[in-house]
């Protein structure tokens, strides 16, 4: 059978006209012999039976049109000719979906089409990961009929028993993995390559999952996870399949991205020791953001940040800051950094507080970075500058660099009240100050009042406990960097006279004028303690 665009058709066997089945299939008209396609399919055979004058082959199957193309069609004409048929992994689903159709089994006649599609399906399509990945772009256009042919789970788990033999087929650079000290180093694979594939086919894989539709993908990719292919190669895969396919604004590839990631809240040391490059994460974010996605899917994207925020960059913060999300329009969104901050001090884990430390100097500069910008509102350098209170508080920071932020913020916002100041000078910590920094606040014009008259008292407390102690003007006790006084009974740093340590979020209530570095275990106003001690003098 040959077919053409001009509504003429030549047959591959010279039969009348009486006797060839003609059908229209995307603008070309295709015929074929009525009796030896009848003799192959049972449905065809029906209806030449019922109606035995009718030369439409739509008609015929009481369908409006065939579900294929030409070149398929004329396949199955071959095939019923007698001649042979050139099956490979491109035409083999739409070949075997139209002989479904048509009812080409081995019930109505032995050796029917079907049955040899399904053959070559399984023995030369199958065993090959470019073969069956070829296959499968192709249903993906017709996934349904796929689905129910059983061709799609049969592709599916092909490439994942080859996944699991050779992982380097899932990805070729593996995404890194923790040492154990804790650093990131390249992962390696578990399973060794085939020497034999590696030595003689150089170019043995062409094909990559990543062409294949979030449809396909994502239940392939849980396959390969569930089944323990190794995770630094199938986590390389979701990281490039992310990158490949964010520019089409599509919300279901993130979400499902971000449900296959390993990191999550529930998953296991092994899954921690992969490490999605930070990068990578914050992108996800955005274009979670960009395309809507679902509340649980940038919740989870937020916690896979959380837990690495020691790695992030003051151009990494102020990127979160400025993401946006429903609610007020403001240009730094102190709550999606707040939100961050408390998954990365939920999952902290051990002793050492150097993440700590990290965050908090990444924290302090990314608020002298943004608090130059005019558009900062008050309420959201405040806001910042809390988060970085309560990090420092954790760690017994310094804060000058918050001091200097709030300096800069006055004098880029110099319309400010007095009381707006005073808010935003709240968040200064006069207790964590160096000496140099309430020396400088002292003198500072753009200070409000209320912080120069703290940070002047908490230099009279010094010169009195310097008098007390007896070590005269001289010998003033000194101060560790961060703010922290050494010596005197009164000034011990992280522990309280009983020996037992301070509360974390006790050092996080040290806020403006609520604790003083001579009281160090109080929580009451300092002003309070100097009319205590006031009063004990003169008492004596």
């Amino acid at each position: 059978m040959m077919a053409t665009k001009n509504n003429t058709t030549r047959s591959i066997s010279s039969c009348s006209r009486k006797t060839t089945l003609h059908v229209r299939i995307d603008g070309v008209t295709c015929a074929v012999d009525r009796e030896l396609l009848a003799e192959k399919s049972s449905r065809v055979a029906e209806g030449v039976k019922e109606n035995p004058e009718e030369n439409n082959l739509c008609a015929l199957l009481g369908e409006d049109t065939l579900p294929t193309d030409p070149q398929t069609f004329e396949l199955v004409a071959r095939f019923c000719h007698g001649y042979a048929v050139d099956l490979t992994a491109d035409n083999v689903f739409p070949v075997t979906w139209l002989a479904y159709h048509l009812g080409m089994t081995e019930d109505h006649r032995p050796n029917n089409l079907l049955m040899m599609a399904y053959a070559h399906f399984r023995h030369n399509v199958l065993p090959s990961w470019n073969k069956s990945l070829r296959a499968l772009l192709v249903m993906e256009r017709h996934l349904d009929q796929a689905a129910e042919l059983g061709l799609v789970d049969e592709c599916a788990e092909s490439l994942v028993a080859q996944a699991l033999l050779d992982p380097r087929l899932v990805a070729d650079e593996p995404m890194v993995k923790k040492s154990t000290d804790g650093n990131a180093s390249v992962g390696q694979s578990r399973t060794r390559a085939n020497p034999r594939r590696t030595l003689f086919v150089p170019d043995w894989k062409t094909e990559d999952l990543t062409g294949l539709g979030v449809r396909l993908y994502e239940p392939i990719m849980a396959a390969m996870i569930c089944r323990r292919v190794p995770l630094e190669y199938s986590t390389a895969s979701l990281c490039r399949y992310f990158t490949k396919h964010k520019v089409e604004g599509d919300r279901e590839v993130v979400e499902a991205i971000e449900r296959l990631l390993p990191g999550g809240e529930d998953d296991d040391d092994e899954e921690e020791e992969v490490v999605v490059p930070f990068v990578t994460l914050v992108e996800m974010l955005e274009s979670a953001e960009e395309t809507g996605a679902s509340e649980e899917c940038r919740d989870g994207l937020e916690g896979r940040i959380g837990k690495r925020l020691d790695e992030a960059t003051v151009p990494d913060l102020i990127f979160l800051s400025r993401l946006p999300e429903d609610g007020p329009e403001e240009k730094y969104n102190a709550e999606r950094v707040k939100r961050i901050l408390k998954n990365y001090c939920r999952r902290y884990r051990g002793p050492d507080i150097s993440g700590f430390v990290k965050v908090g100097d990444a924290m302090d500069a990314f608020v002298c970075s943004v608090s130059s910008d005019p558009e900062l509102k008050a309420s959201a350098f405040v806001a910042l500058g809390e988060l970085c209170n309560s990090v420092r508080a954790a760690t017994n920071g310094c804060s000058d660099a918050l001091y200097r932020a709030a300096d800069v913020f006055l004098e880029k916002h110099g319309w400010l009240n007095e009381h707006e100041r005073e808010a935003v000078c709240g968040v200064v910590d006069c207790n964590r100050m160096s000496e140099e920094a309430r020396e400088h606040a002292a003198r500072n014009q753009r200070m409000p009042l209320r912080l120069v008259v703290q940070v002047l008292f908490l230099s009279q407390m010094k010169l009195r406990d310097t008098i007390v102690s007896g070590e005269g003007a001289a010998a003033a006790p000194k101060w560790e960097e961060g703010g922290t006084r050494r010596g005197g009974d009164n000034n011990k740093s992280g522990k309280e006279k009983g020996g037992s340590s301070v509360s974390v979020w006790k050092k996080v209530k040290r806020k403006l004028g609520c604790m003083t570095a001579v009281h160090g275990g109080s929580v009451n106003c300092h002003v309070k303690k100097r009319n205590k001690v006031t009063h004990s003098k003169i008492g004596k």
